[in-house]
């Protein structure tokens, strides 16, 4: 199944030739999604060959410039191309007044309904959840309300051993519980999941994106585990105290909190224009964790 993300934008608040402002697109079991839309989305997801006419939904993690202005720009392409089917969008509070007086001020008409939800200010939530995976919002501390996002596979099922439940003449309800991991009672006798199934399930994958942010215990706690976290890495440590008075982190920051949630692989992006080499940002974060790599606009990364 599949479960991977694009990196369209990873600088930060100033876009230059080689880093876009943020945006991630991210493809999992077939279901497309956006992850914040700074400038330069559409030429962005045009540029990596992904179709955004066909995405499910669009999470905005706040307010700021870098990673909004790119929507209301992308959503009126998705109308003159003749889009039609309905588009969730879940952000901040203000969101929707800002993109009500924006459709005004251009008298824009879209061609499809959008469907607003706002995250919650106040704790970790699910706010989005199909058959095998789940989003969860995270709010986390930056200047203005701000929600990071883990997304994450559950409940996927075990392999059943097709030839002997036909043999068997397993009822299609049974298979499908064994699936699930379930014991069920058939004919008096319990049927574990291990007697029918050839293999349990594979482990489940999860992304974390920080979205801007210091490091803090909500977004540590919800990293934990993670295969794979995207962290705010706006800093080096020399500029530390930039990064605090910012609301931002620096590399090492975001290897630390890495490393204390125990994350398999920690990407660093948003990072700064002002760093030409970034190799040193990677060697701050990888003296607290072991597998760290710095993001570039386009990167391809399957979990």
């Amino acid at each position: 199944m599949t479960f991977e993300v694009v990196f369209l934008g990873t600088g930060a608040a100033v876009p230059s030739l080689q880093r876009g402002t943020t945006s991630q697109f991210v493809d999992i079991h077939g279901q497309t999604f956006l992850i914040d839309a700074g400038e330069g989305v559409q030429l962005a997801l045009r540029k990596n060959k992904r179709r955004f006419q066909r995405l499910k939904g669009i999470f905005i993690s706040h307010m700021h410039g870098d990673h909004v202005l790119g929507l209301p720009g992308l959503l009126s392409t998705m109308s003159l191309l003749g889009r039609t089917d309905s588009l969730d969008i879940w952000g901040p509070p203000d969101l929707g007044a800002w993109l009500q007086q924006t459709w005004k001020a251009i008298q824009a008409h879209l061609s499809f309904e959008i469907r607003l939800h706002s995250w919650s200010e106040e704790r970790t939530e699910i706010f989005h959840e199909v058959k095998h995976f789940r989003f969860a919002s995270i709010p986390v501390k930056h200047r203005i309300p701000c929600c990071g996002l883990r997304i994450e596979e559950h409940s996927l099922p075990w392999k059943l051993n097709g030839q002997k439940a036909k043999e068997a003449g397993l009822p299609f309800d049974v298979r499908q519980a064994l699936k699930r991991g379930e014991t069920v009672e058939l004919g008096g006798e319990l049927l574990q999941p291990e007697m029918w199934c050839t293999s349990p399930p594979r482990p489940s994958r999860s992304y974390v994106y920080s979205a801007d942010t210091r490091p803090c215990e909500n977004l540590r706690l919800a990293s934990k585990g993670a295969t794979l976290l995207y962290h705010d890495a706006t800093f080096n440590e020399a500029d530390a105290t930039r990064a605090k008075s910012t609301y931002h982190s620096t590399a090492k920051e975001a290897g630390r909190l890495a490393r204390q949630a125990g994350v398999e692989t920690l990407v660093l992006g948003h990072v700064s224009l002002r760093y030409k080499d970034l190799e040193p940002l990677r060697l701050e974060a990888s003296k607290e964790h072991e597998n760290v790599l710095i993001a570039e606009d386009g990167l391809l990364w399957r979990l």
